[in-house]
């Protein structure tokens, strides 16, 4: 990115808009002290995402607000915007999308300040990593504000480290390893938390088997409540069904005289039906005749119709009659005017015919006469040409012959001079040499060559074998964190619930062939006391087993235990077998204290007590985990042991690794040096060998050139004498110029002849041919119109014909009149006649009507009773469903099951309602006396067992976790050393040349002090000025340590550049001649970067050497104003002026 430009408004003195452009080169800031130009760095910093208030020379941010004046009110609201250009494209990702990036920091008073990115909000944070990213900042290096010199001076050598981190870019690793710290640290606080939650889970497991022993008592209550439920609801189904019963017969009654009164009314409905049925056909009749009469009718109106057609068609037949015989007589009189017009065109073509014999003869003369005057006028021009190439042949040949002759003269003693130019001798001298350096270079290239692919071999393994030896390290040490993480969770496991320090005697104990749970069945609870002594129980040893043994046929469980004698009692008696099956049938033989087991945890005892076998097993479980921690512990001594080889592995592979780097550094400069040197020797060789083929080629073509050049002269020579007489050949070409004259004059009378018959006989021969053409024209005329009037005569003879078909037609017409006119009375009669029949039939239909609606009436009445009975059972089904319901809410089963749950054989054996209704409100009140209940107590316990398990699984993550932290703030401090070591070694290179630079010569040197960590070690800075000795920092003069620390600041920012640099007075403690020396290092580090210089100074030399200036003046107290010269551009306009 780079600065453009920073504009400040209502910022601590800059009451208005000031705008300070940032150009490329060095531009200067000067005004007196106290008018305001340190405002211009501070204003800088300020946008850059400064945040201390007394880094601004201020109590609080809202200091930076213009306070006012004694005539100027204050302002309320400050804001500078820095504007970038990033036309690069190396601004961050979401800052990289646009050309130009505009940053505004705005405060108001008592409301704090807002940053915009592109007048859009960003954080503070953004604006920091944007200008960190750049290498720049608020605090950066390259930011020297008054007394950084001094504080850099008076420093400890730890806070000087800072600038070397600077130059290391390693803030943001600083930064990243803070963060890491910070997660490593909640990591082991959430783990102290998630332990502290696990504790808690299982107090709450313990309680929850209490609530369980409850929830059992009030299931007891229930069941008890249930079967009163269902009692009551037995005797309410009862009588339910009862009521449904007597409904029925009820509703059937009602059915059967509904019935009834339905076919009566389905006998009038017939009757109505078959009355009704006769109207269609009575109807349909009717309509028929009444449609045959309208028929008839309409039959005449299209007779008078017709009539009227067939007179229209009369007269157009007349028409057209008419119209045919007047184009039959234009068609007779077309052929008539085409038979004279073809005996015309025919006359006038025997004319034409009779003209082309007469001037073809003529003609044919004409062509002989103009081909002689032609040959003639040729033969003429042909000698006149040849006289005249004579006499024009010789003067250009001679004059050619000349120019030739003093060409090649010329030529030939310019070819002598450079032949002798010539030395073939040195330049073989010079390729031999040449060729004798590219063998040597060639010799030295092979043999770099070689040593760096040995030396980048040699690399590659070792950096396999580094590679190989941290990813085998870092496997270990991941291992061992999981162990001491798993042997941490199981001692946690294994300590004692009570607190106490009795070790439980189950922990002592060794249990092979997977006999935990047969073990824990035959002991239980006793396992957790203590051997020897105890508070509350204990295991005393001594006990005597004699006589008793493991039952016949079993195996002695005593032989898969060990540790623990004090039990040896306890299991003399007890046997193993494989299978419950085995075990019931063994029980009833055992003897008194003896037992078996099986290997999954059932229990059977010579007194009749049997314990199934349970899927878990806490006593069992604790077993195998504390042989699971035995195991784990054994394992990680190993673990530690081989990390520890691991890591000395590593740490030899690591120096190899830096042996091979710099041996294949010092094989690559070596092998680059060589190339280089072989390169030129190339270079050098062909060189030599192509002047010296050149110069050998140059001078066999000049020497052949000059052979070719004395030949051709003395040719030319020749030529020259053998030339003839110009006067003899000037005569002979005016007598062949006046022959060829007459000639053309001859040709020319014979052309125009000639010309005249054959346009003659062109206009003859077309218009013969026109008038053949219009011939055939008038023909084809002819003979159409014969075709047309033949045709027309048929078709009048059609028409003819037509007409008096059509006469005819008015005749018959009026016959068929007269003989729809009868047709029409008969029908008129049938149709009324049918008429008639159709009202008689709806009259009957009426009446049947009638009878229909009194059925229709009774029908109605005995259907009302049928519904009222269907209501009566509707409600008794609705008293049985809800009793159903009732039955399936209450005891889910259906009513079918009820005598089973009532324990009830006989429903009428039950008591009255009352007497059930008040037993089940009697346990109803029992079940409330217990008290609240959680039923679901036996789920919550599993759901927190479940949850313990979880919450141990994520212990176990975060316990990975924090070694994945530790191990990235390894990384990042390793990262760090690496980094701050490389940049030390170049930060120290360029101090020690600047150095020289600013004082003249000398020697100076930077060194890591108070601690062998890079990270943790200070800077000392040993300086020894021209003349002087060796010594500290704190021992120089004034002036000797302001370019000492100059020196450093500029090594720092030449190790990392950034893109602007501002100096707030730093020249102030120098003298003339340190001030030119400090403005030609500044010039010198423009000309090797981008950097952009603000330089603030009072000095005159500092200031003329500045590309441009901006005062800063306070022309009202409290005010200051900004003015700009570019002091390039007054120099032009000097110059110019000058001139």
């Amino acid at each position: 990115m780079i600065f453009r430009s920073l504009k400040m408004t209502g910022f601590k003195s800059f009451a208005e808009s000031a705008e300070v452009e940032i150009d490329s080169g060095l531009t200067g800031i000067v005004g007196p002290n106290g008018c305001g130009k340190s405002n211009i760095v501070e204003g800088l910093r300020w946008v850059m995402g400064e945040s201390n208030a007394r880094q601004m020379r201020g109590s609080e941010m809202d200091d930076v607000i213009f306070s006012g004046t004694d005539k100027r009110p204050a302002r309320n609201l400050a804001e500078i915007t820095l504007h970038l250009d990033n036309s690069d494209r190396t601004a961050p990702s979401e800052f990289n999308g646009e050309d130009e990036i505009e940053i505004t920091r705005k405060i108001e008073r008592g409301k704090g300040s807002n940053y915009y990115v592109n007048a859009r909000p960003a954080r503070a944070k953004d604006v920091q990593l944007l200008f960190a990213d750049s290498a720049t900042g608020a605090r950066s290096s390259g930011i020297v504000s008054q007394g950084r010199i001094g504080a850099i001076i008076g420093a400890r050598p730890v806070d000087r480290r800072a600038l070397l981190e600077e130059a290391a870019n390693i803030r943001g690793l600083h930064a990243r390893r803070h963060e890491a710290e910070l997660r490593l640290r909640a990591a082991e606080t959430n783990l102290e938390r998630l332990d502290d939650v696990i504790a808690g889970l299982v107090e709450q497991r313990d309680s929850l088997r209490k609530q369980a022993r409850q929830a059992s008592r009030y299931r007891s209550v229930a069941d008890r409540i249930r079967k009163a439920e269902a009692q009551l609801l037995l005797a309410r189904w009862t009588k339910a069904e009862s009521s449904l019963a007597e409904s029925d017969d009820a509703l059937r009654a009602a059915r059967s005289l509904a019935a009834e009164r339905t076919e009566a009314a389905a006998a009038c409905a017939t009757a109505r039906t078959e009355k009704a049925a006769a109207l269609p056909e009575l109807r349909e009749t009717e309509v028929a005749r009444a449609a045959e009469f309208q028929r008839l009718a309409i039959g005449r109106d299209e007779l008078d119709r017709e009539e009227a057609r067939v007179r229209d068609a009369i007269e157009r037949v007349i028409a057209r009659q008419t119209q045919m015989r007047e184009d039959i007589t234009r068609e007779e009189s077309l052929r008539s005017d085409a038979a004279d017009a073809m005996e015309r065109l025919q006359a006038e073509a025997a004319q034409l015919q009779q003209q082309i014999d007469e001037a073809a003869p003529q003609r044919e003369a004409a062509v002989t006469a103009l081909a002689g005057a032609r040959e003639e006028a040729n033969a003429a021009d042909a000698a006149l040409a040849d006289a005249a190439g004579k006499v024009r042949a010789a003067a250009s040949t001679r004059q050619a012959l000349a120019n030739r002759t003093a060409d090649l003269e010329r030529r030939i003693a310019s070819a002598e001079q450079n032949l002798a130019g010539i030395s073939l001798d040195e330049l073989e001298a010079a390729a031999s040499e040449a060729a004798t350096a590219l063998t040597g270079a060639e010799v030295d290239a092979e043999q770099a060559a070689t040593v760096l692919a040995a030396a980048e071999t040699a690399l590659a393994d070792s950096q396999t074998a580094f590679d190989t030896a941290m990813a085998t390290q870092r496997e270990a040490a991941t291992h061992s964190a999981r162990l001491q993480a798993e042997i941490d969770a199981l001692g946690y496991l294994l300590e004692g619930p009570d607190g106490s320090d009795d070790t439980p005697i189950l922990d002592s104990l060794t249990v092979s062939d997977g006999m935990e749970k047969a073990l824990t069945s035959c002991l239980a609870d006793e396992l957790s006391a203590p051997a020897g002594t105890g508070e509350t129980a204990y295991w005393r040893g001594g006990g005597d087993a004699a006589g008793l043994a493991p039952p016949d046929g079993s195996r002695p469980l005593a032989a898969h235990i060990s540790g623990a004698k004090e039990l040896s009692a306890a299991l003399a008696g007890v046997g193993i077998v494989d299978s419950a099956a085995e075990a019931q049938v063994m029980q009833a033989e055992l003897k008194p204290g003896q037992a078996l087991t099986t290997p999954d945890g059932g229990l059977w005892r010579w007194d009749g007590f049997v314990r199934r076998s349970t899927a878990q097993d806490p006593g069992a479980e604790r077993i195998r985990q504390r042989q699971r921690l035995e195991t784990l512990q054994a394992e990680l001594v190993e673990a530690g042991a081989a990390e520890a080889g691991l890591g000395e592995t590593a740490e030899a592979a690591s120096v190899a690794l830096g042996n091979a780097r710099e041996a294949i550094a010092e094989c690559r400069a070596a092998s680059n040096s060589a190339g280089a040197a072989l390169g030129d020797a190339r270079r050098a060789d062909e060189s030599c060998r192509l002047r010296l083929t050149s110069s050998r080629e140059r001078a066999e073509e000049l020497q052949a050139t000059l052979d070719t050049m004395r030949a051709d002269l003395e040719t030319a020579r020749e030529e020259a004498e053998g030339l003839g007489d110009d006067a003899a050949l000037a005569e002979a070409e005016a007598a062949a110029r006046s022959v060829s004259e007459t000639a053309r004059t001859q040709l020319a009378e014979a052309m125009q002849a000639e010309s005249r018959l054959a346009e003659t006989l062109r206009i003859a021969g077309d218009r013969k041919t026109a008038c053949a053409g219009e011939t055939g024209q008038w023909q084809e005329r002819r003979s159409g119109a014969e075709s047309r009037v033949t045709e027309m005569k048929s078709r009048l003879a059609e028409a003819e014909a037509e007409q008096e078909r059509l006469s005819a037609r008015p005749d018959e017409i009026a016959a068929r009149r007269h003989q729809l006119a009868d047709c029409l009375e008969a029908a008129e009669a049938s149709r009324q006649q049918a008429a008639d029949a159709l009202a008689v039939a709806e009259a009957a239909l009426a009446e049947a009507e009638a009878a229909q609606r009194e059925a229709d009436a009774a029908l109605a009445e005995s259907r009302e009773q049928q519904i009222r009975a269907e209501g009566a059972r509707e409600r008794a089904e609705e008293t049985r469903r809800v009793v159903i319901e009732q039955i399936s809410d209450k005891l889910g089963c259906a009513p079918d099951g009820l005598a089973e749950l009532a324990e009830a054989e006989d429903a009428a054996a039950l008591p009255e309602l009352e007497v059930l209704e008040d037993r089940v409100q009697r346990l109803i009140r029992e079940r409330d006396n217990i008290g609240p209940v959680n039923l679901r107590a036996e789920a919550e316990m599993e759901e927190v067992s479940s949850r313990i398990e979880s919450m141990e699984a994520e212990a176990e993550d975060l316990v990975a976790a924090i070694e994945k932290l530790r191990a990235a703030i390894n990384k990042l401090n390793r990262q760090g050393r690496e980094q701050l070591l490389a940049s030390f070694a170049t930060v120290n290179g360029h101090f020690r040349e600047l150095f020289k630079i600013l004082f003249g010569g000398g020697t100076a040197e930077l060194q890591l002090t108070e601690s062998d960590d890079p990270l943790e070690a200070g800077l000392e800075i040993l300086a020894q000025p021209p003349g002087k000795r060796l010594q500290s920092l704190s021992l120089l003069s004034g002036g000797e340590q302001a370019l000492t620390a100059l020196a450093l600041i500029f090594a720092v920012f030449l190790t990392n550049p950034a893109p602007i640099c501002v100096l707030d007075e730093v020249d102030a403690p120098l003298d003339d001649t340190n001030v030119a020396r400090f403005c030609d290092l500044l010039r010198e580090i423009t000309t090797k970067t981008d950097t952009r210089f603000l330089v603030i100074t009072h000095h005159r030399m500092t200031m003329a050497r500045m590309d441009r200036l901006f005062g800063v003046t306070m022309e009202q107290r409290g005010v200051s104003k900004l003015v700009s010269v570019d002091l390039q551009t007054a120099e032009r306009i000097r110059d110019v002026a000058v001139a």
